[in-house]
């Protein structure tokens, strides 16, 4: 990089309606933007994603800004953009933020710097370190910190795909191993049957190259000649499908305990999800690749399109081995890798918006399913690293199993054989530890701080332990809007019956409520039944199983819909449109992540996260209904 190049430096000042203006002067490059606290400049708004955008330097000296696919965009007069050069002073819209970004004090104030701008020119040139920011109203100059090392950082940036030159940061993430790499990388799969051998795969596989040439589709060419689409990682050799090499992914992680049903959820979830998403919401929802997908297919034929309705039939259990997993040699050790289950995510030609929101929810939906037992303590092995999509996941679905708690199971009267006396229980909160655990190992979280990540606690079973939950579910938690010709997510209801579930948990089991709040700003409870009634006993082998003509899933996607909801993808009911309820008016305090709300007759106040700020909650045990205090954010 030459001299002028290496001498750079911009401002940026972002506006807040509801905290002081806050100024940045920019020298050091790339420079990430994101919610995380792992981005150089941190921005707490919900509408903007871990990773937002990158200001960046090229080798030419130019600087630019960057979207780094993010759910809410970056906004230019109106106009969505992925990459602009700086070379005037830009008024952008980041999701609800409004941001400008100057290459100089004076051009970013419009005028003569203002003091505190001018002090920071003045102090910059003598080289010494820039003035404290000062608490007023008034705009604050910060410089952007020095970038921590990485076992510093809180956590890895969220998983992004950038082709932009000079983003500083390798854009594609294998979907397999988790190497992130840039497309140049990509390695090519020889198609010709004489092109054998691969160092990583072994002697049966195809050869993987870097090619040299290209058929005018774009393919590579191999040493016979042979035009070749597929596409795999440099570092595991895995084909990754090109629709996820040109779509941004979401990854996801589904974890539980030994036979807490991930199998039966993800199987009834994706089903559903394939019917739920085009006919109420505008979605498509496909296989990116059905060699990858091909046990889930299986497990959906077994349940739902089975010709023998009649038949017990039952999943298998997911193995800690096995076709479930793919065997590679990597640093000279066999390494078993989970396969994913890859899903594309499109909106609908019919969506009400298809042009505006085309781009930003086409999206390649990573999904992994483990075994219990790998989540369990000691299992976490140099040459078994099946966990750490952990760390890339915007989303962690945990299955909590009220079946296999001992308390719940004496709370229960059901003839369901998995409360039959002698059934395997487990203490869930551990696997939960073991979980939290690992993220903060790989990722230098410290302790006392909280992921970025949401944590989705699943109650599976539904069916069994309903009659704990003294709230009346609809059959769906959506309605249909005409002003967006789609559905509409109940998220008043949601929210409400995430309060629910979390008092009742704190009732019987309160350890599990503690361990995922400490971990997660952000937890949600929600209910499902995948199969929505209790297995039979096969009293010929002695095993549970199911008949698929019996199988009616209750709010199985509803987790899912809730991630798409938190994305942008799925709007939600209008505030107008909730279900009425006399209220009772309350006082409250909000002290840290807690709001303590006083009700008439209560001699002890509820404890209720800020992430319930603004909905409207009901008193658990009694019929009193409250409004949460509002959360004041920035308007669109």
């Amino acid at each position: 990089m030459s001299e002028s190049a290496s001498a750079a430096v911009c401002f940026l000042r972002v506006r807040y309606t509801d905290r002081p203006v806050e100024v940045y002067r920019i020298e050091d490059f790339p420079c990430r933007i994101g919610r995380s606290a792992d981005c150089d400049i941190t921005l707490q708004e919900p509408s903007i994603s871990s990773l937002h955008a990158v200001l960046a330097q090229t080798p030419q000296g130019v600087l630019q800004i960057e979207d780094q696919w993010s759910t809410n965009g970056i906004y230019l007069d109106r106009r969505r953009v992925t990459q602009l050069a700086i070379d005037r002073k830009l008024e952008l819209v980041l999701g609800r933020v409004h941001v400008e970004v100057a290459l100089s004090a004076d051009e970013l104030a419009g005028h003569a710097p203002t003091a505190e701008l001018a002090a920071e020119s003045a102090a910059s040139a003598a080289e010494k370190p820039p003035p404290p920011p000062a608490a007023v109203s008034e705009p604050t100059l910060r410089s952007t910190p020095a970038r921590p090392r990485r076992s510093e950082r809180s956590e890895p940036p969220a998983a992004t795909i950038s082709r932009s030159a000079g983003s500083g940061r390798r854009g594609i993430v294998c979907p397999h191993c988790w190497h992130r790499f840039d497309v140049e990388e990509f390695l090519f799969i020889a198609r010709h049957q004489s092109l054998v051998g691969d160092p990583v795969l072994g002697a049966d596989a195809q050869q993987r190259f870097l090619p040299s040439r290209f058929t005018p589709e774009g393919n590579a060419v191999d040493a016979a000649g042979m035009s070749c689409p597929d596409m795999a990682c440099p570092r595991c050799h895995l084909r990754i499908p090109q629709a996820a090499s040109e779509m941004p992914p979401l990854f996801l992680s589904i974890v539980g305990a030994t036979a807490s049903g991930k199998s039966y959820f993800l199987t009834s979830m994706t089903w559903d999800l394939r019917n739920t998403l085009s006919k109420n919401f505008a979605i498509n929802f496909t296989d990116t690749d059905a060699v990858n997908n091909q046990i889930v297919n299986d497990f959906e034929e077994t349940i739902f399109l089975n010709s023998s309705s009649d038949e017990l039939v039952a999943l298998q259990k997911t193995e800690l081995q096995g076709e479930l997993y793919n065997q590679v040699l990597l640093d000279s050790m066999l390494i078993n890798l989970p396969k994913p289950f890859m899903f594309t995510v499109t909106p609908s030609e019919h969506h009400p918006q298809y042009e505006e929101v085309r781009a930003k929810m086409s999206r390649t939906l990573v999904l992994y399913d483990n075994a219990g037992e790998h989540f369990e303590p000691g299992m976490d092995a140099v040459d078994n690293p099946t966990t750490q999509h952990l760390l890339h996941s915007d989303t962690i679905f945990f299955l909590f199993d009220p079946t296999k708690d001992v308390r719940f199971r004496a709370r229960l009267q059901s003839t369901d054989p998995q409360l039959a006396e002698g059934a395997r229980v487990q203490r869930q909160e551990i696997i939960l530890t073991e979980m939290i655990n690992r993220i903060k190992k790989y990722s230098g979280m410290r302790s006392g701080t909280k992921t970025t990540k949401t944590l989705v606690i699943v109650l599976s079973k539904f069916d069994v332990w309903r009659g704990l939950l003294d709230e009346e579910l609809p059959d769906t938690p959506w309605q249909w809007d005409s002003r967006f010709n789609t559905c509409v997510l109940d998220m008043h209801l949601l929210r409400n019956l995430s309060f629910q579930l979390r008092s009742l948990l704190e009732d019987v089991c309160p350890e599990m409520v503690s361990t995922a709040e400490s971990f997660a700003g952000e937890v949600i409870y929600l209910p499902n039944s995948a199969l929505g009634h209790s297995p039979e006993l096969n009293q010929e082998t002695g095993m549970i199983g199911i008949r698929p003509r019996d199988v009616k899933s209750f709010w199985v996607s509803v987790p899912m819909l809730y991630f798409f909801h938190e994305k942008g993808f799925i709007p939600a009911l209008p505030a107008a449109r909730r279900t009425p309820h006399e209220t009772t008016p309350v006082e409250y305090k909000i002290s840290g992540d807690v709001v303590f709300v006083r009700l008439p007759g209560r001699e002890k106040p509820l404890q209720v996260p800020v992430s319930y700020l603004g909905y409207r909650l009901r008193c658990p045990g009694s019929a009193m209904w409250f409004d949460m205090p509002a959360r004041r954010r920035p308007p669109r």
